[in-house]
């Protein structure tokens, strides 16, 4: 089932800061999961277009949120951590942008996503009330992300009117449901 609250958080990359990006953010997901980052996070990267990677968090509810961000101000060594990796990936990246939706099930269409289905996201922005084939998650600006997983890129390109994004398994932390539903992608890892 989607998270009932979906963080999205947007960086664009500094032109040409990938490879320094890619090094970076895989020793952070290296980090969360060497210290304990108290939550699963999904990383992706837009395949077309501006240079994007957008990290989507699912919570329950916001009590969850400030239950993790409790335990995670706890664990000074991943704090730390993260704290020296943020610095070293500022440069690398225009500010960023954090937005939380919620799950609309009355205007999603289809079988739900759910966090870590689908090697590939086609995510389309809408402003439109209606339904929409795809997991609907409506920020309070009234946005609308409609994410749609697919096996293959090509799936992905199917979809019309959205931005196609590859998940990437080095820059996440993995739930072990995620591990448990697609093994041979999350184990590349």
């Amino acid at each position: 089932m989607p998270p009932l609250i979906l963080q999205i958080y947007r960086e664009r990359l500094q032109p040409p800061s990938h490879a320094a990006y890619d090094e970076v953010e895989r020793e952070i997901a290296s980090v969360c999961i060497e210290f304990g980052f108290p939550h699963s996070y999904l990383a992706i990267e837009s395949l077309a277009g501006p240079e994007e990677v957008w990290f989507l968090n699912g919570w329950e509810s916001e009590a969850e949120q400030e239950q993790v961000a409790g335990e995670y101000a706890k664990n000074a060594p991943l704090v730390e951590a993260l704290e020296r990796n943020a610095k070293r990936k500022a440069g690398l990246k225009l500010k960023a942008v954090e937005l939380f939706g919620r799950y609309r099930p009355d205007l999603s269409c289809g079988a739900p996503w759910s966090m870590g289905l689908g090697r590939f996201l086609a995510i389309a922005e809408t402003k439109v009330e209606r339904q929409i084939d795809g997991t609907v998650f409506e920020t309070p600006d009234g946005t609308k992300f409609v994410i749609s997983p697919a096996k293959t890129r090509r799936e992905a390109e199917a979809v019309a009117g959205a931005r196609v994004f590859g998940v990437r398994p080095d820059w996440s932390k993995p739930a072990p449901e995620w591990i448990a539903a697609d093994p041979d992608f999350w184990r590349k890892k």
